[in-house]
């Protein structure tokens, strides 16, 4: 009997040799499926490879909402929930003569309960007919990680004279998916679930090794969405990194999600250790000291909604929101002339106006799929006090926000003011600006393409360079993720460059989407000309590949480099770690209240 992993080999060739015969009538896919059929082994490889239908066959996307008119004065009669799996098979499919290879792709893959998709609607059987509340559970359902596509509908076939039934298709997204990246001597292993049991929980686990410096960094956590239909989120976290650093977080919330969203609130619990740089005025060479923190945070707020009327549709609401935080050193070191680790207590109240809708649009960071861009516009005051070292500071701020579409593309701009009210001039105010601008689609001769740009500016004052839980740094995600979070200061700049292509032509039905990004940063001291300051840099590339017949039907990969890393000097090769979508597109949502530049 031939060997199996000749037979895999076998088929994997004769896969290529079919793909090849474009010219001929049947399906391709058909065409490998009646090959694999011939032997176990080739049908399990085709059942965990390819799908049984283009997923776009499955659950057909689209870019219009459902109008309010049609319904008008209709009432839910039922609702009916049909989830399908990654490998193209309905909730409701009976398998016959189900084989082992069946059996082991359906408990590799969790397939999504109704339950957990009934738990984010936001409509209910025998409620009136409202068509901001059918787009929004559509829109929620889009924002999870275990969903590929979804659309809700009104069943015209079954509807009556005054009753309608809403059809809701879920498509599944594989949702068992390894990592690995590679930075340096540094390489990560990882993988992520995220839809344990059906539920749309998710578990995450990583492991790098540096191989250079022979040290370790281990990550873990489970995120609870959604709980029992509450829209309350948890998660609880454990890290230690390459430099026995170590930090718990516990935390449980329940965001404004949605413009119709009444109540909000959360809380942290956080605990972290680590060896950090202290700042000393006569020395160059900063000494490493370790640190112990505890940090609570709780807060909790309510919307108003402008308009109230049932069938009006809501998109103003006024926000009253209340937070209150405490940072506390346990183990700092005795000498600390700038009081650089000092604990602290706050308490904030904001006032808030946000004006928010959603236009759906298509091939912004993904291929042919639908994404939700908010536009609209926000103001809030904020008021409050901070207690640090004996000395209570008043405090007060003001954000704005505007986002919208033009002929030219779409931006969104946010302004954050804010300012202590205290002895020392130097230390009262605060300023930051972050803002987003994409064009249209254009047509090269090749591809489509589009262009984003995204600028932020923050300016702070010397406290940020002399308080550790508030300094200014260029580490985040979205920025220079492997600069060190001690390189710090008081003033920042950067602007970022993105180039979107989707290609024209598909390749076997391969579709490839690659991009471009660049970033250019500055991180100054108070008394130091930014722009002259060191200028860091970033260049990356990627590509998504898409196929709607694979059940892996989405694969990205990156390359991005530093050429100068602080604090050695050294450039960075960073492999798989740089998406397409970090820019800080604003969403224009209600926002917890807090002090401008701390901690970002």
């Amino acid at each position: 009997m031939m060997n199996k992993s000749v037979v895999i080999l076998i088929f994997f060739l004769n896969c290529f040799a079919y793909l090849q015969a474009q010219e001929k009538k049947d399906s391709l896919y058909y065409k490998i499926e009646k090959f694999s059929d011939q032997r176990k082994v080739t049908k399990f490889i085709y059942r965990f490879i390819f799908r049984r239908e283009a997923d776009s066959v499955s659950v057909k996307s689209r870019d219009e909402k459902l109008s309010q008119k049609t319904y008008q004065g209709k009432y839910i009669r039922n609702i009916h929930i049909e989830t399908i799996d990654p490998f193209g098979y309905r909730s409701e499919d009976k398998k016959e003569n189900t084989k082992w290879y069946d059996w082991f792709t359906n408990h590799l893959h969790s397939n999504t309960k109704s339950s957990t998709v009934n738990n984010y609607l936001l409509f209910k059987e025998g409620e009136e007919y409202n068509a901001q509340k059918l787009y929004e559970s559509e829109r929620l359902l889009r924002t999870m990680h275990f969903i590929n596509r979804v659309n809700i509908s009104v069943s015209d076939s079954t509807s009556t004279k005054d009753s309608i039934d809403v059809l809701v298709k879920v498509l599944d997204s594989w949702s068992l998916k390894p990592r690995l990246s590679y930075s340096g001597s540094r390489i990560g292993v990882g993988v992520t679930e995220e839809n344990i049991l059906g539920l749309g929980h998710e578990l995450n686990l990583l492991y790098r090794n540096d191989s250079k410096e022979k040290q370790d960094y281990v990550l873990g956590s489970y995120t609870a969405y959604n709980i029992l239909g509450s829209y309350i989120n948890a998660q609880v976290l454990g890290e230690r990194d390459f430099f026995k650093n170590e930090r718990v977080n516990f935390n449980a919330y329940r965001d404004f999600f949605s413009p119709l969203t009444k109540w909000a609130g959360g809380f942290t619990f956080e605990y972290f250790m680590r060896k950090v740089l202290l700042p000393i005025e006569t020395d160059t060479a900063f000494p490493e000291v370790q640190i112990k923190v505890y940090s609570q945070d709780v807060w909790g707020g309510y919307q108003i909604p402008v308009s109230s009327h049932t069938h009006e549709k809501i998109t103003g609401n006024i926000a009253l929101i209340g937070r209150f935080q405490n940072y506390q050193y346990k183990d700092r070191p005795e000498t600390d002339q700038y009081q650089y680790f000092s604990s602290y207590t706050s308490f904030l109240m904001s006032a808030g106006f946000i004006k928010r809708n959603f236009s759906v649009q298509k091939n912004i960071f993904q291929y042919d799929l639908p994404e939700d861009i908010a536009y609209g516009n926000s103001v809030n005051l904020t008021a409050g006090m901070l207690s640090r070292s004996h000395e209570v500071l008043p405090y007060a701020g003001i954000s704005a926000s505007y986002g919208s579409f033009t002929k030219l593309g779409y931006f969104n701009v946010k302004a954050q003011f804010g300012r202590f009210f205290n002895e020392d001039p130097r230390n009262r105010e605060s300023f930051r600006l972050d803002g987003t601008y994409f064009t249209n689609l254009s047509d090269w001769k090749f591809a489509k393409t589009r262009h984003f740009f995204s600028p932020t500016l923050a300016l702070g004052n010397p406290q940020h360079n002399y308080s550790y839980i508030n300094r200014i740094n260029l580490s985040a995600a979205d920025e220079f993720p492997v600069y060190d979070p001690d390189y710090i200061g008081t003033k920042k700049l950067v602007l970022r460059y993105q180039l979107q292509l989707f290609v024209n032509k598909t390749w076997k039905n391969f579709h490839f989407s690659p991009y471009l990004t660049a970033a250019v940063g500055w991180l100054g001291l108070p008394d130091d000309e930014l722009l002259k300051t060191r200028t860091n840099t970033k260049i990356g590339i990627g590509v998504l590949i898409n196929n709607p017949y694979l059940v892996f039907n989405r694969l990205q990969i990156s390359f991005t480099y530093y050429p100068h890393v602080p604090f050695d000097n050294n450039a960075v090769f960073d492999f798989n770690s740089n998406r397409n979508n970090t820019l800080p597109i604003n969403t224009l949502a209600t926002e917890v209240p807090h002090f401008v530049n701390f901690a970002n």
